[in-house]
């Protein structure tokens, strides 16, 4: 969702004083606080909890026995991309509407200059890595799919090759629906003074429907939702019937299941994360408008959905605590200052022995025996 700024084309520092807003006054009552403002302050340290969380993934994932298989290197990916979209977000959505900063709201200080910056430049680069998270979690659900419901045929199509490939044109198709968003707004960089370029609701009609409601709509929310929702419904099955016999799954299959279970959360995060963001480009579809800029429960609602937004991509790095015990091993080996190769030696223990795979019948996984 684009950041608050007047569909007439007035700047975003007149329109914190010509459109209503929601007030939250200090207990001295010296100072009234917008919503804007208040908003801008919680996702503060969100958003910077997430910037760690997304650099000790990085770091994480980045270990050679960790980015060597298909699902390292799509968590990888998507750490990388998360922070880069908490990275655009901090200046976008926090940095620009907080009261304490120095020469906040004045045209022509530093402070409106770099904003008026953000929201032309750096907002369509989030948005840009915000659609190729999306994509990055169908590539996690479709991989998880063929793991738990085909997993004769992983080794055929979720190879790292394969996956490499299918991360290159996720990013380049992403560049090319987001291209349009640098010309949503114009700025004078002189006084940092924003005007609607595309985004002029009135004006472009073409472009706030076909691009801003449908394009986004179908891309960004329905074609990904209805790929995960059919492929994990079936993971969710195979599921329950791995359960029933969870005495025929060798170590490495019940392994395989936690991992499928940490995805599935993150899966079902996104969805919940994004789905008010979708329900709010269907409102203002109705309205043929942004709805934010005319009433301030859209307005509260649109801050609540970028909140949300931050807040999913944040969340990761606690995911992967919970469930994955290596990010656990890695993490408690820099902190007790291991060697790392200590590390790779333990989780490498075992692979001499050579195995050959047995079909079960029943459970959807491949049974592995010694030889």
């Amino acid at each position: 969702m684009p950041p608050v700024i007047d569909h007439y084309g007035r700047t975003h520092f007149e329109l914190e004083y010509m459109l209503p807003n929601t007030t939250v006054s200090s207990p001295s009552n010296s100072y009234s606080f917008t919503v804007n403002e208040v908003f801008a302050m919680i996702m503060l340290p969100i958003i910077v909890i997430g910037i760690f969380g997304n650099t000790v993934s990085i770091f994480v994932y980045s270990r050679k026995h960790m980015k060597k298989s298909t699902v390292g290197f799509l968590l990888l990916s998507l750490s990388i991309i998360d922070l880069i979209v908490l990275l655009t977000a901090l200046p976008t959505f926090s940095l620009y509407k907080l009261p304490f900063i120095p020469g906040y709201m004045k045209i022509g200080s530093f402070h409106t200059i770099l904003s008026a910056f953000c929201i032309v430049y750096v907002y369509p680069i989030g948005c840009t890595a915000k659609m190729t998270s999306q994509y990055i979690i169908v590539l996690i659900a479709v991989e998880r799919w063929f793991a738990v419901c085909r997993p004769l045929q992983v080794q055929v199509w979720c190879t790292l090759r394969n996956t490499i490939r299918a991360m290159i044109y996720i990013v380049v198709i992403a560049i090319m629906f987001n291209a349009p968003r640098f010309l949503e707004f114009t700025a004078d960089l002189s006084t940092g003074i924003v005007n609607m370029g595309l985004s002029h609701s009135s004006n472009n009609k073409w472009y706030f429907i076909l691009y801003y409601g449908i394009r986004s709509i179908f891309f960004d929310t329905l074609i990904p939702f209805a790929v995960i929702s059919v492929t994990n419904i079936q993971v969710i099955k195979q599921l329950k019937k791995s359960n029933e016999e969870r005495k025929l799954l060798t170590t490495q299959q019940q392994k395989d299941k936690r991992t499928t279970t940490m995805l599935l959360v993150m899966v079902i995060l996104y969805a919940s994360c994004h789905m008010f963001n979708t329900s709010l480009k269907f409102v203002n579809l109705i309205f043929k408008t942004y709805a934010q800029f005319q009433f301030t429960l859209f307005r509260v609602l649109h801050h609540i959905s970028n909140l949300l937004l931050v807040t999913y991509s944040m969340s990761t790095f606690f995911i992967y605590l919970i469930f994955s015990v290596k990010y656990r091993q890695v993490i408690a080996a820099v902190v007790s200052c291991r060697n790392m190769e200590e590390l790779n030696t333990t989780s490498s223990r075992g692979k001499a022995k050579q195995f050959h795979v047995k079909t079960t019948s029943s459970n959807g996984y491949a049974t592995i025996k010694s030889v």
